[in-house]
């Protein structure tokens, strides 16, 4: 029995400061920097067979930080990039409100599949590109392997959906917080959801 060890990159500045992100290419601030570091030694114990990043900065970044010196290979995949929020990229909830005055409630009301920003991607859409790359990964690695993902809030939500075997309605329902640590385990016929959005290593003082 292996595990796909799914960490959310740390904070940014858009994160602290309530903006969205998607696809907008936004660096760890300091304290997310110093979350990563929590989340390696949390995970300073383990090894890691391969480590998969998205391609933007802060997930770069943060598995930099937890492969450390390991030299375990960080393999790149833009499949795994956060969801895209089209227009939206950039404003609060109350910029998109003030300026596409109507749009979110419009947008929310089409329902937790056909939701999607002005220009961005609907659910479906990320969870075709994440499923993908889930299976090609799976194909690449023996059942018993450990595999450590570094993604986003959205990507991460799609990878639960697609190992889990859940409905795509389930994608909405997850809470993943900066720097949050989840565990699936893998077996020959099922996947098990062993720990999900924990975050108690960024209690810890270093």
């Amino acid at each position: 029995m292996g595990r796909w060890y799914l960490v959310r990159h740390g904070e940014t500045e858009w994160n602290r400061t309530g903006r969205i992100q998607g696809h907008s290419d936004v660096p760890l601030s300091k304290h997310g920097k110093s979350q990563m570091r929590k989340a390696a030694e949390r995970l300073a114990d383990r090894s890691f067979s391969a480590v998969y990043t998205s391609d933007l900065s802060r997930a770069i970044q943060s598995a930099e930080t937890i492969a450390g010196t390991s030299g375990v290979e960080i393999r790149v995949d833009p499949e795994l990039r956060e969801f895209s929020y089209g227009e939206w990229e950039g404003m609060t909830i109350e910029e998109v409100e003030s300026r596409y005055p109507g749009s979110l409630a419009e947008r929310v009301d089409m329902g937790d599949s056909a939701f999607a920003a002005p220009s961005g991607e609907d659910t479906a859409q990320i969870l075709q590109r994440v499923r993908r790359f889930a299976t090609k990964v799976a194909e690449c690695h023996d059942p018993d392997e450990d595999v450590l993902l570094v993604a986003h809030g959205g990507s991460i939500r799609a990878l639960a959906v697609c190992l889990l075997g859940l409905p795509d309605e389930h994608f909405w329902r997850f809470q993943i917080d900066c720097g949050s640590l989840s565990i699936v385990s893998i077996h020959n016929e099922s996947r098990v959801l062993e720990l999900w959005n924990d975050t108690g290593h960024l209690a810890v003082n270093l």
